[in-house]
């Protein structure tokens, strides 16, 4: 007799402990929350965002056609190129535009007289004129010192000439994302912002492509940095896993165990 009493306490103490670590488990909190924000809005992008390096278009870089020295300041009028492979650069950021299989990428700032390409933003990137037949696009790669380099923030402003820079779309497709519509503003509201930032994945680059024939991508303003999620931790959610449910099954089977044997016993 004593020892069944003995089995019964020793068998009310392991489920006592199988319960206790179920709704232990029950209770476990969920990471931080993670996204991805990809807005027009600089203001928005900016926060959570530190450690900017902007890159203004302001000088001509190596490589650009000849008349022109690197780190001199463009001059209203100057029109360089840069067909070729490495396109504009910097320590923190390279340009190519590519015209089907041919490299092509100009700098200019306009003059009085150049009013389709004054967007009021200082010197400014242009692709290629689209055509019914051609595909037209530049590729914005991030770098740290000269190498590419993933970052997990990143913006720039677009427009897009021709047609007397009235409105249209451009097509953003950054490294790892879907392909981003950005419906640019006309020549005299200014370039539209485009801004990606992340928690959860970094870009190593972002391809930049029209498709309205004789329109031509306007880049100017790229910047990158590192964000740095604020969000606070959701509440604790009560999600079992495996092998919780496990630990509360084996419990209830237990307890229906106990009480038959107490029946028997009994009887």
């Amino acid at each position: 007799m004593r020892r069944a009493q003995a089995i019964g306490i020793n068998m009310k103490h392991l489920l006592r402990l199988y319960l206790a670590a179920a709704g232990l488990a029950v209770t476990a909190t969920s990471p931080l929350s993670a996204a991805t924000l990809i807005t027009n809005d600089r203001g928005e992008w900016l926060t959570g965002v530190s450690n900017i390096i902007t890159l203004n278009l302001d000088t001509f870089s190596s490589g650009a056609s000849s008349g022109f020295t690197v780190g001199n300041t463009v001059q209203p009028g100057n029109m360089a190129f840069y067909n070729n492979m490495n396109g504009y650069f910097n320590n923190s950021f390279q340009v190519v535009g590519t015209q089907n299989s041919n490299y092509y990428l100009g700098q200019t700032l306009a003059n009085t007289t150049q009013t389709w390409n004054n967007w009021g933003s200082g010197a400014i990137l242009l692709s290629d004129t689209k055509t019914s037949t051609n595909t037209v696009t530049m590729r914005v790669t991030f770098r740290t010192g000269g190498v590419a380099t993933p970052v997990n923030a990143f913006g720039f402003a677009l427009g897009l000439g021709g047609d007397g820079g009235g409105a249209g779309t451009v097509t953003v497709t950054p490294q790892g994302l879907a392909a981003q519509s950005v419906s640019t503003l006309s020549i005299g509201s200014g370039l539209r912002f485009f801004g990606v930032t992340s928690d959860t994945q970094t870009f190593g680059f972002a391809d930049i492509t029209i498709t309205t024939p004789n329109r031509y991508i306007v880049l100017d303003t790229l910047e990158q940095g590192v964000f740095t999620n604020s969000t606070p931790p959701p509440a604790a959610t009560d999600v079992p896993d495996a092998a919780t449910l496990l630990c509360v099954g084996t419990g209830l089977a237990g307890l229906g165990f106990l009480r038959r044997h107490r029946a028997a016993t009994a009887a």
